[in-house]
């Protein structure tokens, strides 16, 4: 169970992680991803490439794009902790060299911030866990094994899981990390019916989610912020790793009250995802954590 209610009212935060998406593939139709599409069309949203990849080379916003690969360790990492793969230390899949005690995972730095705050986390990939990229700190840690049940089983696991949290308990950060998107596009590319499939699933995850919070008996009361975000993109043909475009490209999608429909976010990094979700919950930014990343504009 989470911790008890804390009496004083803030900002609550979810945020959804869809490993291997490709931004192009999602927003060709609505009917690929209603519930996407409305986040899309509600909120904020924007793209732009990750600062490293197999290429020697200085990138425009960042440090050397040979610091890492484009895979999930990376990615995830730089989601959760909020810098880049020169700080934090991943730069595989084989994690060597984390350095997460330095930059710890946003619910675990709210939690040492803010101890009665209550975070929870599910994902599908157990490594997340297993390596320690979402620490022991967290109130309420779930993880499934998609690589030995299948990503689409285990997704459904993690979205059980959420939606009964939402629904019985009283989180203020939550942390969801779906994979069946990315387990498509290694096994038949990002332009096959099964990645079309796999992404159909997790937005109607994602609408399970939405829909518990909405179910909420103190939902009034609550200032919901919703981050929708992807650690890398794929090939035509599937896999990623390298430097082209198609495998840098990453998307964020922000949806809160007050923000205008279809806002259009200036270049969203993955390592903004965590400073923004600080903020959200009323935490000052210490410039001892030395992020990378910015807040995302709000508009209330």
């Amino acid at each position: 169970m989470l911790r008890a209610r804390r009496p004083t009212p803030h900002g609550r935060v979810l945020v959804v992680g869809m490993d291997g998406l490709r931004y192009d593939r999602l927003t060709r139709s609505p009917s690929v991803a209603p519930v996407l599409h409305g986040l899309l069309a509600s909120g904020a949203h924007g793209t732009s490439l990750l600062p490293y990849g197999e290429a020697d080379g200085q990138a425009d916003d960042g440090p050397s794009t040979s610091m890492a690969y484009t895979d999930s360790g990376p990615g995830w990492s730089s989601v959760l902790t909020g810098v880049w793969p020169d700080r934090h230390g991943v730069t595989g899949n084989d994690f060597t060299g984390a350095d997460y005690l330095r930059y710890p995972d946003f619910l675990t730095r709210a939690a040492t911030v803010r101890p009665g705050l209550r975070t929870a986390a599910a994902v599908s990939w157990a490594e997340l866990v297993r390596r320690g990229t979402l620490g022991s700190a967290i109130g309420h840690l779930a993880h499934y094994d998609g690589d030995r049940d299948g990503y689409g089983p285990s997704d459904a696991l993690v979205a059980d899981t959420v939606a009964r949290l939402l629904t019985e308990d009283d989180p203020d950060a939550v942390f969801v990390y779906f994979g069946a998107t990315d387990e498509a596009g290694h096994d038949t590319g990002p332009l096959s019916p099964a990645y079309d499939r796999a992404l159909l699933d997790q937005d109607a995850h994602l609408g399970r989610l939405l829909e518990a919070i909405e179910a909420r008996r103190s939902r009034a009361d609550e200032h919901w912020t919703v981050l929708v975000t992807t650690d890398h993109g794929h090939l035509d043909g599937g896999g990623h790793g390298g430097d082209t475009p198609a495998e840098r490209e990453v998307f964020v999608i922000l949806a809160e009250p007050g923000t205008p429909g279809g806002t259009c976010l200036d270049g969203p990094r993955l390592v903004d995802i965590a400073p923004t979700v600080l903020d959200r919950l009323g935490i000052d930014l210490d410039p001892g954590w030395q992020l990378q990343g910015r807040v995302l504009p709000r508009h209330d």
